[in-house]
């Protein structure tokens, strides 16, 4: 019973940060309330209970019958298990805390080609409360602000979301991530049309096969 509880805390908060997603900043994520984006009905409590309400509904609205994304169902499987596997001690704190965090921003990265400045500035706040910084830190998020300055041939917010990471993990993880990110960065470059690379989802898939590879 606690498993499924669990489960389903990391599905609802899939659901809040796919709509952070959806919304952040040209509507408010609070008002109006959840609703179609197809023809702007309210939904309801049953309509809105995570991975269950797209399995009843056939991954489609209830009124007009719009398809859903199917990205937002696998969002909350994926958020809810990785819940479960913090219940079952499989994972760490710090690590569900990457997980959530860098989803959110590399989703947002991919669908917008933009850094959401203040999405990752809330949850860094935080982490400063309880992680001390470091120079790592530091010399990153001096390098982000530079990029927001002068044109540095990279995102300011690579930088900012690598000084975040920082907080938690050491400087060998880090370059790691930048080498591994980087490979597969160039990997996607030679195989797409559109040449503008989202590097904040290669620099989480970094930290991903970082994570697999230690893990196995």
């Amino acid at each position: 019973m606690d498993i499924l509880l669990f489960f389903f805390l990391g599905a609802s908060i899939a659901s809040f940060l796919s709509l952070i997603v959806d919304r952040f900043p040209e509507k408010s994520i609070i008002f109006p309330a959840s609703h179609c984006d197809s023809c702007g009905k309210q939904l309801a409590v049953r309509d809105l209970i995570p991975i269950f309400s797209q399995l009843i509904n056939h991954s489609r609205c209830r009124f007009c019958h719009t398809k859903i994304p199917f990205w937002y169902g696998l969002l909350e499987l994926y958020f809810g298990v990785i819940v479960v596997l913090y219940y079952c001690a499989l994972l760490s704190l710090d690590q569900v805390f990457i997980l959530f965090f860098s989803t959110t921003l590399s989703l947002y990265d991919l669908k917008r080609q933009e850094f959401p400045l203040l999405v990752w500035l809330l949850p860094s706040i935080f982490l400063l409360f309880v992680t001390p910084i470091n120079a790592l830190a530091i010399i990153l998020l001096a390098f982000g602000i530079m990029a927001e300055l002068i044109d540095l041939k990279i995102g300011s917010g690579d930088f900012f979301y690598l000084a975040s990471l920082s907080l938690l993990l050491d400087l060998q993880t880090i370059l790691w991530i930048i080498e591994l990110g980087s490979l597969s960065g160039i990997i996607y470059y030679f195989f797409q049309t559109n040449k503008r690379i989202p590097f904040v989802p290669f620099l989480f898939l970094g930290y991903l096969i970082l994570f697999i590879f230690n893990h196995t």
